[in-house]
């Protein structure tokens, strides 16, 4: 019926291709004046008239009425033959012909034509398809049963049903969602993130929502979070803190970003439910990853105590503060002898200047030249005039000092030597 109902159409534009196309050939006709013939007749009949007049009259005699009644004969009937003398006669059939010609050309050829190079048996059996099943998936998405056995279609089948609804209806957050949740079954979970973003910008603040569009960024992630996954599970959690899909997404990925601290509760809260459904298995995988997770934090809490980290106050005098409010502040460290490079750097204007500054292995220049690779470091600071890091007459530093890079260290610094001069700075 699909393909009868293609054909159809197409032999309908066919149809109206071929009148186009022929329409021209029919002009020589259309344009032929259609009462130059009538008007000789009405010249001739009303000329005949006047003669019979004259004739009545006394005014012509009988032999030159018949003379001249027979050249008013004679003229129309060469006016009548004068078409068919010229070919115009013979023209205007040509043209129907052609017109007729080339009408049954295009509508026997173009069906030819298009059985041979252009039909698409996929495109008939997608038609079918949508037929078949495009009811059932609005029954579906009603909350009701199809009417069709579930295997008679497939997922494929749905998606693209779906994007047919969502082409005719681009702001129904529904039919997003439905398309997501079916790339998740189809395991697309990047195009499953797209469509379920679509569906929260549509309808913000759903907690299945959130939650679907979480689960796809954390499949399309190979199981671990990122920012907005987190922020979702955690937003869903708030709102309903007893949701275990959540919890067990949080848990199950912190553990596979590495945030071993942030999995720990939700392992715990995993395991302490009863009515979690999970099977010995599955709690046995869930003990096992609280354990090594317990572990990994203690170890990483440890390292972050051991981590460098340089507080540092900087003290200006006020004189300079007022006379420079826009120069540039650079705080860095140095290796104690080597590179001169700086392993780590803090620029700000003098006016933004915080309390304190922090210089720690996330500031290093190069991955292999961090603070934490050498035991020891000399830390200075830099008020440039000209905005440069290197070091020109007029700038203003600090005294160097010295420290140690385990753990956390403070330190104070005063800007007291102008470049060039020696001596503090005039109060």
């Amino acid at each position: 019926m699909i393909a009868l109902t293609a054909f159809f159409w197409m032999g309908l534009m066919t149809l109206a291709t071929a009148l186009l196309v022929a329409s021209p050939l029919w002009w020589p006709l259309r344009q032929q004046p259609p009462g130059v013939l009538g008007l000789s007749r009405q010249v001739y009949a009303d000329r005949l008239q006047e003669m019979q007049a004259d004739l009545q009259a006394g005014e012509m005699e009988a032999d030159d009425f018949a003379e001249l009644r027979t050249d008013l004969a004679r003229t129309l009937l060469l006016e009548q033959e004068l078409p068919a003398a010229k070919g115009g006669s013979a023209l205007t059939a040509g043209s129907v012909r052609w017109a007729i010609s080339t009408m049954l050309c295009i509508l026997v050829l173009a069906p030819v034509y298009y059985g041979r190079f252009l039909y698409q048996p996929a495109v008939g059996a997608w038609w079918q398809t949508e037929a078949r099943i495009g009811a059932d998936v609005e029954r579906m998405m009603a909350g009701q049963a199809p009417q069709a056995p579930p295997d008679s279609f497939n997922m494929a089948d749905v998606l693209r049903v779906l994007q047919v609804h969502i082409q005719q209806h681009p702001d129904q957050y529904a039919w997003w969602e439905a398309v997501g949740i079916s790339y998740l079954q189809a395991m697309m979970p990047d195009m499953a993130a797209i469509a379920l973003q679509r569906a929260n910008d549509l309808h913000p603040g759903d907690v299945h929502l959130q939650l679907a569009l979480a689960h796809a960024r954390i499949y399309a992630a190979n199981g671990q979070l990122d920012a907005q996954s987190r922020d979702l599970l955690l937003q869903v959690l708030k709102q309903q803190p007893q949701q275990l899909e959540a919890q067990l997404l949080m848990a199950e990925g912190s553990y596979n970003s590495g945030d071993y601290a942030r999995a720990i509760p939700f392992y715990q809260a995993l395991l302490e439910r009863k009515d979690s459904g999970f099977g010995d298995e599955e709690r046995s995988v869930f003990t096992r990853h609280l354990q090594e997770s317990t572990a990994r934090a203690t170890v990483d809490a440890q390292s972050l105590a051991m981590a460098p980290r340089l507080r540092i106050t900087l003290e200006v005098p006020a004189l300079l503060r007022q006379r420079y409010p826009e120069a540039t502040i650079f705080v860095f460290a140095r290796a104690v002898s080597g590179m001169p490079m700086p392993l780590a750097v803090q620029r700000y204007t003098l006016a933004q200047l915080p309390k304190e500054v922090d210089l720690d292995d996330t500031q290093a220049m190069m991955p292999a030249m961090k603070l934490s690779a050498f035991p020891e470091v000399k830390v200075e600071a830099l008020l440039s005039l000209h905005g440069e890091a290197a070091r020109k007459p007029g700038d203003w530093v600090s005294a160097p000092v010295q420290c140690s890079t385990l753990g956390e260290q403070r330190l104070k610094l005063q800007i007291s030597q102008k470049v060039g001069l020696t001596g503090p700075v005039p109060e």
